[in-house]
């Protein structure tokens, strides 16, 4: 008598409606996840991109907690979120590399973002400030300029001719009595 094959014995049995079942949908998961993995990267680009636009008007490295940046980096003892979007790593060795944040895995790429934009969001917030308060100044100055120049012209004697000349003294001195006015 011949030996019996256990795996065509299996085929001839009512299970193999079930394995077609098994593989169609295999098939729909695998086509789910590899749309996912699509839009992961696509996302991860996107991120990335905005990340670079924001940190371009702040140009400073920001420090990186080493744990962000994965198991493949666990011997660097410092690293820095650099402009461009790039990731500079100082290893044990004092080894300096730099790698671009679009190389690292998706779930890394999130944990530096993470980590990274309260001390950009504060950066640009400091200097929003700063540039709104020297802003305010400029205009404040300019408004009393344009004002010392409306009350000059308003002062200025036809017998005097050139309007170009210092005044004779401090009290003449418009625009400077309007600005200490204020």
């Amino acid at each position: 008598m011949k030996p019996r094959d256990p795996i065509s014995d299996d085929l001839n049995t009512d299970d193999s409606g079930s394995i077609v079942e098994d593989l169609t949908t295999l098939q729909s998961e695998f086509a789910q996840l590899s749309e996912l993995d699509e839009m992961e990267r696509n996302y991860t680009r996107k991120l990335i991109e905005s990340l670079r636009i924001l940190q371009s008007e702040v140009d400073t490295a920001l420090p990186l907690k080493t744990e962000n940046l994965g198991p493949a980096y666990s011997n660097t003892k410092e690293s820095y979120l650099a402009s461009d979007c790039v990731v500079v790593m100082v290893d044990q060795s004092d080894v300096k590399r730099s790698i671009p944040l679009s190389r690292f895995e998706s779930k890394y790429v999130l944990a530096i973002v993470k980590e990274a934009t309260p001390a950009l969001a504060s950066i640009i917030s400091e200097r929003r400030k700063d540039v709104g308060a020297r802003v305010d100044l400029l205009e404040r100055i300019l408004k009393e300029v344009k004002k010392a120049g409306s009350m000059a012209k308003q002062t200025e004697r036809p017998e005097q001719g050139r309007s170009d000349r210092a005044p004779q003294a401090a009290e003449d001195d418009l625009v400077q009595n309007s600005i200490t006015s204020e």
